[in-house]
């Protein structure tokens, strides 16, 4: 992998030749060079104050999509100014982009994922507590120590976490904010023990790496459940990084006190500070989180109508994950086909994702769809058995709209979900009926309104 000043280099070509030399010497000649590299963030030496802002106001987002175009890794740029390099203890760091051989370390280090900002996460209702709170501790370290985060996977834990470290950096780029796993810190800790290691200082670097962090960030601790001599070398650490006054925020699957095969004292230092919980995001949060995320999958994001962010946020409601997935899977679908993003469309592209037991019949939906179509059919006075045909008579097929109307905007019920009650009719026709049935809705001069609503009515009165 190349090294740090090549990379800006090739950066530096690719700007100038999108910018004349003097516009390119106006908007970037304040950049005297590159700092460092450390956690995924490149640090590039500015003259002052104003030329950081400006840099990061219009032309950061700029540099890093064509910092990300040229190497493996996701890394965004960062700007310190001459002012701040003095103050900074000027240790020196890698300048590379790779680390020594793996077998030479006792320890593996970590960057963290550039995505992973405040700035790029959402809040809302089920997780505004937990983001608030490692917000205060971002920018007051201590205030929540440590800052214990819990809930189900793929709800954010992760993210806020990753947030508090690019946050810290972003203040000092001097801080040494180590991140690490549970499952990684066991096997450091084993590798340092381990008597076949070439090298006699193993344990010596292991305890210099961990107990050098300004912030250490530690993911799923769950996983040190079992592990004595883990929980007790990670017990040290603790004590010794919460003496010192430094940052320590833990991420978990449950509360601390629900933790199985933890030594009670772990447990209990996890309760000194402040545990917050990030729940399942509701509808109006997912959709949040859709329409966030589609501006880095798209860059026409306004082509993107809100019935593909309310048919994703409703199929896909029990985690962030699974939802960004579904959202990635729709856009790839879309343009490598050069279709228009609809609900038609999402459908196609999310049907081997789509839960079973959503689309598949069962006693209650049964009961809604049975009641629904007897009411149409002797609203409408036509066979109740003639809906379920392959006719296309015009009144039949106009009941039969309606119903399929009902289910989907009064019981949200998934587009092939409804097919199943309808001989097996694949989403497309299901989505045609439900467009031809808006169309009438827009026609003034129609009955369509009123039947939808005498229809109901009726049906109302039927389940009271």
């Amino acid at each position: 992998m190349e090294n740090i000043e090549t990379v800006w280099l090739q950066v530096q070509t690719k700007l100038k030749e999108k910018y004349d030399e003097a516009t390119y010497n106006e908007h970037f000649g304040s950049i005297k060079g590159v700092y460092k590299y450390s956690n995924g963030h490149l640090y590039l030496i500015v003259t002052n104050e104003f030329s950081k802002y400006r840099l990061i106001k219009f032309y950061q987002t700029e540099m890093n999509e064509i910092l990300n175009s040229l190497i493996e890794e996701k890394c965004i740029f960062q700007f310190v100014t001459e002012e701040e390099v003095t103050k900074y203890n000027k240790e020196k760091e890698e300048n590379s982009f790779t680390t020594p051989n793996s077998k030479e370390k006792s320890v593996t280090q970590r960057i963290l994922r550039p995505e992973y900002t405040f700035e790029n996460f959402v809040p809302g209702e089920a997780n505004r507590e937990a983001f608030t709170i490692a917000v205060k501790v971002a920018n007051s370290p201590t205030y929540a120590n440590p800052l214990y985060i819990f809930g189900d996977i793929g709800l954010g834990k992760t993210h806020l976490m990753v947030a508090i470290g690019h946050a810290v950096l972003k203040n000092n780029v001097n801080a040494n904010v180590i991140y690490t796993t549970a499952q990684q810190f066991v096997e450091d800790y084993f590798n340092s023990k381990n008597k076949n290691q070439k090298s006699t200082d193993a344990a010596e670097r292991f305890n210099q790496y961990y107990r050098s962090a300004d912030l250490l960030l530690v993911d799923d601790i769950q996983f040190l459940s079992g592990k004595t001599g883990s929980q007790e070398e990670f017990f040290k650490l603790f004590e010794i990084l919460y003496e010192n006054n430094k940052q320590i925020v833990i991420t978990s699957d449950r509360p601390a006190e629900e933790l199985d095969n933890m030594m009670p004292r772990l447990k209990s230092r996890f309760a000194w500070g402040i545990p917050v919980d990030v729940r399942k995001p509701n509808f109006e949060l997912r959709k949040s989180i859709l329409k966030l995320k589609v501006n880095y999958l798209y860059n026409e994001p306004e082509m993107v109508p809100e019935e593909v962010f309310d048919f994703i946020a409703e199929n896909f409601d029990q985690n962030v994950r699974e939802l960004e997935g579904a959202l990635r899977r729709v856009v790839a679908y879309c343009v490598s086909f050069s279709l228009p993003f609809n609900r038609e469309n999402a459908a196609i592209a999310l049907s081997s994702l789509l839960k079973q037991d959503k689309n598949a019949p069962n006693k209650q939906s049964e009961k809604i769809v049975n009641n629904l179509k007897e009411v149409t059919s002797s609203y409408f006075n036509i066979n109740i058995k003639d809906l379920d045909s392959p006719s296309r008579r015009q009144d039949l097929v106009y009941a039969r709209n309606i119903i399929i109307y009902i289910l989907r905007t009064k019981y949200n019920f998934p587009l092939k979900k409804i097919g199943t009650h309808f001989g097996g009719r694949d989403h497309a026709t299901i989505a045609h009926a439900i467009n031809k049935i808006e169309q009438m809705l827009n026609d003034e001069n129609g009955n369509t309104k009123q039947d939808i609503e005498n229809i109901l009515k009726k049906l109302e009165k039927k389940s009271e």
